[in-house]
């Protein structure tokens, strides 16, 4: 039998092939672990910025419910019920509605959120005087409005002479009595009319309803005589209602700004 052979270039090819093939799988090793630990860093890390986002979300979104207050305008009567009639026929209705739309866009531009009790001539639900009422006291209270503000037109047909602006607080309610005093006091700025003072009904018994069963700091604004020719020029003008409107929103704001941390501390004990 002959000898083998001893084949040293097979040998090396054979040792080469070998140590490639280790040299080889350690690469992979480290390639799969290091593509394992950066999945790893990336999940952690979309976890910790999905985390800050939430937060950030929350922060945000109580800043902004603190910061943005919710005003509930409500313009008196409307359909069938026209309210107070002028001299001229035009109706208290209408007056008081075109001025509250005006009010929810300057209070919409300042910031404020603004719900309304009706935005047009049309209430389905408006069946009697009482109906009204109890839906007019509704909406705030669906809302969570912090402040509502009623605006009206007065008459007193046995008396032409009679005119005046005068601004209604809820009995008992010195928040109320502050609003209504300084809507009164930037009401009469505009020099319009005469000054018939703040009001307020004795009992319960002849209160208010959109006062007196209202949880909202409230208030309701009679404007002026429609039965009144100086009172009723003035408010079925274009440049009356606007500043009326004006003189509101920059109540309302005046007060908020004075009154700021107080509702937000009734908002959150609600």
């Amino acid at each position: 039998m002959e000898p083998k052979v001893f084949d040293i270039e097979y040998r090396r090819k054979l040792l080469y092939k070998r140590k490639r093939r280790r040299q080889l799988i350690f690469q992979i090793s480290i390639f799969l672990s290091v593509l394992c630990v950066s999945f790893f860093i990336i999940l952690l890390g979309n976890k910790d910025n999905n985390v800050s986002s939430v937060n950030q979300k929350i922060t945000t979104s109580s800043s902004s419910t603190e910061e943005k207050f919710i005003i509930c305008i409500d313009p008196g009567h409307g359909d069938w019920d026209t309210g107070a009639k002028g001299t001229t026929g035009v109706f208290e209705k209408d007056i008081v509605l075109n001025i509250s739309l005006k009010l929810g866009k300057l209070l919409e531009s300042n910031g404020m959120k603004v719900v309304y009790t009706r935005t047009n001539d049309s209430l389905s639900w408006l069946e009697t005087a009482n109906d009204s009422l109890k839906e007019r006291i509704k909406i705030p209270e669906v809302f969570d409005a912090d402040l509502f503000i009623s605006i009206h037109c007065n008459s007193n047909y046995d008396s032409p002479d009679s005119k005046g602006l005068e601004t209604w607080y809820k009995l008992s309610n010195n928040d109320s009595k502050e609003l209504s005093n300084i809507i009164q006091q930037y009401l009469l700025k505009l020099n319009y009319t005469e000054d018939r003072g703040l009001k307020t009904y004795k009992s319960k018994d002849d209160a208010l309803a959109v006062l007196e069963l209202n949880s909202s700091i409230s208030s309701l604004i009679e404007l002026g005589f429609l039965s009144n020719a100086s009172d009723e020029k003035y408010l079925n003008s274009d440049l009356g209602q606007s500043n009326c409107a004006e003189a509101i929103n920059d109540a309302i704001l005046s007060y908020i700004k004075s009154n700021k941390e107080s509702l937000i501390n009734k908002r959150n004990s609600n």
